[in-house]
């Protein structure tokens, strides 16, 4: 049987590493009046989205659904489109009562959280 050496290069068939997702960016950017809001508001996401996570972790879908509203009103005013969409996404399953589609939907909502946190300059 061949031994494979510590460090080799994997083989991928000629196929392309899987792109990495872009950094999200305001709308606004180009806005030096709506930079203050901008910033604001992604220096304190990370906060935001624990705060949902932990809605969810207790099963509180009703607390989990009015601070997905904010967020969605707060990204939308902001200029993140996507973020507004997925909070809507989850505003919309925690209000029905589909905890298991809330779930997923604070999971897509926590990455794509992310990506806008890397596209800002102010926030790590």
């Amino acid at each position: 049987m061949p031994v494979q050496s510590v460090g080799a290069i994997a083989d991928t068939g000629g196929m392309d590493a899987p792109e990495r997702p872009r950094p999200i960016l305001s709308a606004f950017a180009d806005d030096p009046a709506q930079q203050d809001l901008i910033d604001a508001f992604v220096v304190a996401l990370a906060e935001r989205v624990d705060e949902l996570q932990d809605h969810e972790a207790h099963g509180d879908l009703g607390r989990l659904a009015r601070a997905a509203e904010a967020l969605l009103g707060d990204a939308r005013k902001s200029g993140y489109d996507a973020l507004s969409r997925s909070a809507a996404s989850v505003r919309s399953a925690a209000l029905e009562g589909r905890g298991p589609e809330a779930r997923k939907a604070l999971i897509e909502l926590t990455e794509v959280s992310q990506l806008v946190r890397l596209g800002h300059r102010g926030a790590a």
